[in-house]
């Protein structure tokens, strides 16, 4: 479960919260959508082609506007971007995750695994 409006991502088994996790979120005019959305594919080192940079931990909740969730995106020089914004919107959409956060998430969630965004 990702809360908008906490700026986290939450995972849950049998009900039960096993991580809690600060995120970034859209941008105002680059919202992230609301809804139910399941992981449809996962890349541990993903490449941008519109942005040019890699998305590390990459999972694809939302193929039609190219929504995902992944960890801080990482530029060809290796530069991180995005880690103080962690808990404030600061994405094009995607839902960001801190180093090591993201790993963890993308370990825990399987291919089809349900994310619901909420807000």
């Amino acid at each position: 479960v990702i809360d908008l409006g906490e700026q986290k991502l939450y995972q849950y088994e049998n009900d039960k919260i096993v991580g809690e996790h600060l995120v970034s979120t859209g941008l105002a005019g680059m919202e992230t959508p609301f809804g139910e959305f399941k992981v449809e594919n996962k890349n541990p080192r993903a490449w941008s082609h519109s942005a040019k940079l890699w998305m590390p931990f990459w999972m694809m909740i939302e193929s039609g506007r190219g929504i995902g969730i992944h960890e801080l995106p990482e530029w060809p020089n290796g530069h991180k971007e995005g880690e103080t914004s962690l808990g404030h919107v600061a994405s094009h959409g995607c839902i960001r995750l801190g180093i090591g956060d993201a790993e963890e998430v993308y370990d825990w969630a399987d291919v089809g695994t349900k994310v619901i965004i909420a807000g």
